[in-house]
């Protein structure tokens, strides 16, 4: 079996890899950009590394936060980047010939990840997607991490997330995504954002 992890530098996403990894699973990984940082840029490839991702891929999704931001209601902001993250994770997992995507949710930790935010999110792709941490508690994940030996890289420090709203919604539906994802040419954003995709070089000893 063959999974598309969603990397990110923090904490979870890079301990729900090495999870699958350990139960033989192929994983290869996407880390969607939301700013331009050589800093966390390295980190991510270090976390890669460390968690012994089959390929590595950098993508950006700034152009379609930008036009969300310019046009839309801003509390879905953390919704529809998880919608977008999830298409452009699926378009790459189907090329690159993978069963499922591999995300690190844990629930209610952030307001994306309340059980009716993911009920909308998870439909925006036919792929199956996993989530190993979704019941874990924090404290749970951390020991994994520590176990994975990550936790010490995914708390260096990072840069926040340029696009977090003052007042995320913690509640949505699929229309009410709908409508403001209409507002926006979302299609072509996402072809946008696969343009962009790189295959990043892990160069593992």
């Amino acid at each position: 079996m063959k999974g598309l992890l969603l990397l990110s530098s923090g904490i979870d996403s890079p301990v729900a890899g090495a999870m699958m990894i350990e139960k033989g699973v192929e994983v290869i990984a996407l880390h969607l950009r939301m700013h331009n940082s050589e800093a966390e840029d390295k980190k991510v490839v270090d976390l890669a590394k460390k968690i012994n991702v089959k390929h590595l891929f950098f993508a950006s999704i700034i152009q379609a936060h930008d036009a969300y931001q310019e046009k839309c209601n801003p509390r879905y902001t953390c919704i529809f980047c998880k919608k977008t993250m999830l298409r452009v994770a699926e378009k790459l997992a189907e090329k690159e010939k993978c069963d499922f995507i591999i995300t690190g949710e844990n629930m209610g930790q952030v307001a994306s990840q309340t059980l009716d935010n993911m009920a909308v999110i998870i439909p925006a792709v036919k792929m199956m997607v996993l989530q190993p941490l979704l019941s874990f508690d924090k404290n749970d994940t951390v020991k994994l991490a520590k176990k994975f030996s990550t936790y010490e890289l995914s708390i260096q420090k990072s840069p926040g997330c340029p696009y977090l709203p003052q007042h995320p919604a913690t509640t949505s539906t699929i229309a009410k995504l709908e409508a403001e994802e209409a507002k926006i040419e979302i299609d072509r954003l996402i072809e946008e954002s696969l343009k962009t995709i790189k295959k990043i070089a892990l160069n593992k000893a």
